[in-house]
């Protein structure tokens, strides 16, 4: 080869490569310049390419340099992008990178949001997150499913119209129906009359009201003017203080029924305790006169008496039975005496008097009378049976 050729494939060969390092440059931006790598993920990259535009605020700021696939169906794409350092101040941890298209139809870029002032700038090699693009496609299909759904609609409304003019169905029938038309106008009319009488009543009773409102009016009047015996009452003083002395008196009668009825409480334990020495004398009196008819002195009193052909429990329960017929009536007459305390009581409470909590005097403590025990070897009988032997010693 001679030398001028060998010059010339030189000269071409420089060309060549200084045509490709402007290239180069053109395709990274500012080569020289210093630089920090950001990474984002997407579900959905929209076309975006190696070597895209990475603006903020609109103005460019760095490139893509690369894109790595996902490991596994699922997992998000991660795009890797190479920002100018100038820059890193105005992103933060919370600017996100969304995709977008430059113009209507024009490159897939990156655009980066600003962050939070309060936040602290992003790290080299910091993750954003990433906003996918507005897919067209989706809406596509969106609209493609609204259009076939009012298609739908569509031809359901025609067999509805259908319907209707051939008489089918409530709407149908109303309209093409004179005998439901006229109905429905009847009932119309009918409602308006209850409408109207509604609006009588109603006005009656507003009517009835404002005569009530100035009945009260005029109760009023009365007494604030002093007229009757509420007026006398609220205005007063002696009749307040009467009531106020009428209802000390209802008071002090009040802790007396108290004081009266814990005297006939007192009373009641004291009955009850005399009731069951009374039984258990009874019962003690009753072994004793058994012990008396088998007495060789006795013997002939109890026959002509008629109580020797008696069995022992008879005697028994016939004494039992009278003392217990005594104790019954007086518990009787104890009841309905505290009947009546109670009674009056209760009308106290009624008319609102309070009464005084005062202890009871003279209240004894409640004696239980011993049990009495019968004769273990005779067993008892519901009721005392009578020979006429007794009957005729009597």
């Amino acid at each position: 080869m001679s030398r001028q050729a060998r010059l010339g494939l030189v000269v071409i060969v420089g060309l060549l490569g200084a045509v490709g390092f402007m290239f180069v440059i053109a395709s990274q931006g500012n080569l020289l310049g210093s630089s920090f790598g950001l990474r984002s993920q997407f579900n959905n990259i929209g076309g975006l390419l190696p070597g895209a535009k990475v603006l903020y605020g609109g103005y460019g700021v760095g490139r893509v340099t690369g894109i790595q696939l996902p490991n596994a169906p699922g997992q998000p794409i991660t795009v890797f992008m190479q920002v100018d350092e100038e820059v890193r101040p105005l992103i933060r941890e919370d600017s996100r990178a969304a995709i977008q298209t430059d113009g209507l139809v024009g490159n897939v870029i990156v655009s980066l949001t600003p962050g939070s002032p309060d936040l602290p700038e992003v790290a080299t090699n910091g993750v954003l997150e990433g906003v996918d693009p507005f897919a067209i496609s989706a809406v596509t299909d969106r609209l493609f499913a609204s259009v076939s759904r009012f298609d739908s609609l569509t031809l359901n409304l025609t067999d509805i119209t259908s319907d209707i003019r051939s008489g089918q169905g409530t709407l149908g029938q109303f309209l093409y129906d004179e005998a439901l038309y006229d109905n429905t106008v009847a009932t119309t009319e009918e409602f308006q009359n209850t409408l109207r009488t509604f609006t009588t009543r109603a006005d009656a009773l507003v009517s009835v009201a404002e005569d009530a409102s100035q009945s009260v009016d005029q109760i009023l009047a009365k007494v604030n003017t002093g007229g009757g015996t509420v007026a006398r009452f609220l205005n007063e003083d002696d009749v307040y203080e009467t009531f106020l002395e009428t209802a000390q008196q209802l008071q002090a009668g009040a802790a007396q029924l108290q004081t009266v009825s814990a005297d006939v409480r007192a009373i009641t334990d004291r009955f009850n305790q005399a009731a069951g020495f009374a039984t258990l004398g009874a019962f003690r009196f009753a072994e004793l006169m058994e012990a008396g008819k088998h007495n060789f002195l006795f013997r002939g009193y109890f026959e002509d008496r008629g109580y020797y052909e008696m069995a022992p429990f008879e005697v028994r329960e016939r004494a039992i039975a009278e003392t217990l017929a005594d104790l019954q009536e007086w518990e009787r007459r104890l009841l309905a005496q505290q009947q009546e305390i109670d009674a009056a009581l209760l009308e106290l409470e009624r008319r609102g008097i309070t009464l005084p909590d005062a202890p009871p005097s003279g209240a004894a403590t409640p004696v239980v009378p011993p049990p009495v025990v019968p004769n273990a070897d005779v067993p008892p009988r519901p009721a005392p049976v009578q020979t006429g032997g007794a009957a005729d010693g009597q």
